[in-house]
């Protein structure tokens, strides 16, 4: 039986019935007949039209990745598994080969290109990362926000990473911040255009490559590495790490000057330092050295202090140890006083006038660790 009814249809829906009405030499109603056993063949298998479209944008993906497969270039890997790859090289730095593999840079002239570049990206690669991208300048940006949502925090991280590895070769950025939630890492960039493209940028080496650095000297000296982690580990860290000419002069009974090892260390002269560097850089130095058993520091303007806690209990090796850490700061250059205790040491600083009846340097010394002496 043939019922005719009269439908309308806007322009928008009339293109997309243009490919049926082509295989159907113009024929509406042919083309409509078509669409409706479309339509049914999906709902056959779907539980409703968007779920049917959905897999149907995403059906080219899948084949694509089928095809990489057949060809050896991907493979499949059990969720779990993969999430354990991201959780344990969290910290490491990754290849520039990686980044392109993620990212062509031909394919990508501005921040909103990039945005729609990564988004399909992960919808090819069937990972739920969502990217979004803040900036006020597509072209050059001086600054953006870069925030990824969905997936798992670990797999965020890497696709993060490489995404940050790009726009700093690319667009000069370099991480100022990363923000991480249950369900999203939120990154701040800022142009930076004192590193070269071929050196790594400091915010990226520092939230992404923090263990960079130990992981490449594990694999360089691995036996050498684990038995000495594993020896501070039975002797509960109660070891201390030295220079090996410090280490000489310490066994004949002096006091060496330890500024140009901090000097290295810091890639810095401490006469062109800050005080409050200094003393930051002094403190991560000596406690990760284990000589002393903590550290102290005041950064406070005009009362900016050290306070070195040890366990020694030889007068001799107390007075050097005063010795050993006065020579930093006398290379610094600015007037201090030393207050030494049974089982502490106090630094003081003046960068304004000295205090009264002092002339240049001057130090409080407690040769029997009885207490606390006046000035020599």
């Amino acid at each position: 039986m043939l019922i005719r009814k009269n439908i309308s249809l806007d322009d928008k829906y009339l293109k997309k019935l243009q490919p049926l009405l082509d295989a159907n030499d113009g024929n509406l109603s042919a083309a409509i007949r078509d669409t409706i056993a479309i339509a049914d063949a999906a709902l056959t298998y779907h539980n409703s039209i968007d779920e049917a479209v959905k897999f149907l944008k995403e059906s080219s993906s899948r084949e694509e990745i089928s095809n990489t497969i057949k060809t050896g270039e991907s493979i499949v890997i059990n969720k779990t598994m993969l999430e354990w790859l991201f959780r344990y090289t969290k910290g490491r730095l990754t290849d520039e080969e990686l980044v392109n593999e993620l990212i062509n840079p031909f394919e990508v002239h501005d921040m909103k290109e990039l945005e729609e570049y990564l988004n399909k990206v992960a919808r090819s690669y069937q990972w739920t990362i969502r990217t979004s991208i803040k900036c006020e300048e597509i072209h050059n940006p001086e600054s953006a926000l870069v925030i990824f949502s969905n997936a798992t925090i670990n797999s965020r991280e890497f696709f993060a990473q490489l995404v940050a590895h790009f726009l700093a070769k690319w667009k000069h950025l370099d991480v100022e911040h990363i923000f991480r939630r249950a369900n999203s890492t939120q990154i701040s960039f800022k142009r930076n255009l004192s590193v070269s493209p071929s050196e790594t940028m400091p915010g990226i080496r520092k939230h992404f490559g923090y263990l960079d650095i130990v992981c490449r000297e594990l694999d360089d000296n691995t036996e050498f590495w684990t038995q000495l982690m594993y020896t501070y580990n039975v002797e509960r860290y109660n070891l201390v790490t030295l220079h090996r000419s410090q280490f000489e002069t310490f066994a004949t009974g002096d006091a060496p000057n330890p500024t140009k090892i901090l000097e290295r260390l810091c890639k810095q002269s401490v006469s062109e330092m800050s005080l409050p560097d200094l003393l930051v850089a002094f403190r991560r130095m000596y406690l990760a050295t284990q000589l002393v058993k903590n550290i102290e520091i005041c950064l406070e303007p005009g009362k900016e202090s050290v306070t070195i806690f040890h366990d020694f209990k030889n007068d001799r090796v107390v007075s050097n140890l005063v010795e050993y850490f006065s020579n930093i700061f006398r290379e610094k250059g600015i007037p201090f006083t030393t207050s030494s205790y049974s089982s502490m040491i106090i630094f003081r600083f003046y960068e304004g006038p000295e205090p009264t009846g002092s002339s240049g340097f001057y130090e409080i010394a407690e040769p029997n660790g009885s207490g606390f002496l006046e000035k020599d």
